[in-house]
């Protein structure tokens, strides 16, 4: 029976999983992951930092429906190196799985500028449970947060913050809060709700170094001479797609692995769904769509092609993105 890998432990890649396994009794399927309870809703972190909902809010079933449906799942490992022409991948711990169809649903990870004092304590990131995590606890003690970049999750976290008290400044390094260009209309209706809940936006400033005392941020010094006290600083700034393990692999890569419409790269039997995933549109290569639904349906659409069925996907746009994140952001303060 063929074997199916799938890297990754997002919702891209348990709806791969789970669709093949639908469409295949037999076929074998092996989910790698990196975290070490990787299948939760992304989305609610915000809530989760805010407090609106508990913990146990946040997990998926998918470990209990895996096991119903022989399903293996290996959390804590990462995928390092991938050998097309014998089919393997090598793991962190130097295990190999050998595939017959594989999966890429790495997702993206943060990256921090790299500017003096970016390793002081209570700095993050904000993509992960983890990260959610460290700075839910951040806050028991925290009176002020400034918050650096723009976008969903720079929005979600300014949102979170706030709900828990904090004073928060958002240092945004464009004009608009929201999406850069395309979204200025809806990027001022954005920054217009985020003044009127107290935030301090201020826009077309980076920060220029970090100061802290005995080893913890003080504060944010901007570029442009401001310094802005902070007892926690998150960054949602730039996002690097997770494909270090195909470099040198043969497939294409540009700001992540490009495929066509149906899910496949440069290399027939190597798929990639989720925000890891580019597709090439009017001459442009560009990410596969927008947020959770999407990220489903990808996995969903990949499952079927790794099962054998030819399905192809829809491209969403940036106009998706503002319906789906746009206005209805304005709601999740209530």
């Amino acid at each position: 029976m063929p074997h199916h890998v799938v890297i990754g432990g997002s919702v891209s890649a348990t709806q791969t999983a789970q669709t093949i396994r639908h469409l295949s009794s037999d076929d074998d399927i092996t989910m790698i992951a990196e975290e070490n309870r990787p299948f939760y809703m992304r989305p609610l972190l915000a809530d989760f930092v805010a407090r609106r909902i508990e913990e146990d809010r946040l997990w998926r079933d998918f470990e209990k429906k895996a096991a119903a449906n022989n399903i293996r799942v290996i959390t804590e490992k990462a995928a390092i190196r991938l050998d097309r022409n014998d089919k393997k991948v090598t793991l962190s711990d130097g295990t190999t799985l050998n595939y017959d169809r594989m999966l890429v649903a790495t997702g993206t990870k943060p990256t921090l500028p790299e500017i003096p004092g970016i390793e002081l304590d209570r700095v993050s990131a904000f993509s992960t449970y983890q990260d959610a995590l460290r700075i839910s606890k951040w806050c028991e003690k925290a009176s002020r947060a400034v918050v650096v970049g723009h976008g969903l999750q720079g929005v979600e976290l300014t949102r979170a913050l706030r709900l828990r008290g904090l004073s928060v400044s958002f240092l945004v390094p464009d004009q608009s809060p929201w999406f850069p260009q395309l979204f200025q209309l809806k990027g001022q209706v954005i920054e217009d709700a985020l003044r009127a809940h107290g935030v301090e936006v201020i826009a077309l400033d980076r920060p220029a170094a970090l100061l802290g005392e005995e080893n913890r941020v003080r504060a944010v010094k901007t570029q442009r001479g401001r310094e802005l006290p902070a007892d926690i600083v998150g960054f949602a700034t730039g996002q690097r797609a997770n494909v270090s393990f195909l470099v040198g692999s043969g497939i294409s890569l540009a700001d992540g692995v490009v495929v066509d419409n149906r899910l496949h790269s440069t290399d027939e039997n190597v798929l990639a769904a989720g925000d890891v995933a580019q597709i090439e549109v009017d001459g442009k290569r560009r990410p596969i769509g927008y947020g959770w639904l999407r990220a489903m349906e990808h996995g969903e659409i990949a499952g079927r092609n790794m099962a054998g069925q030819d399905a192809t996907v829809e491209v969403g746009d940036e106009s998706e993105a503002q319906s789906l994140y746009g206005t209805s952001l304005l709601a999740r303060w209530r």
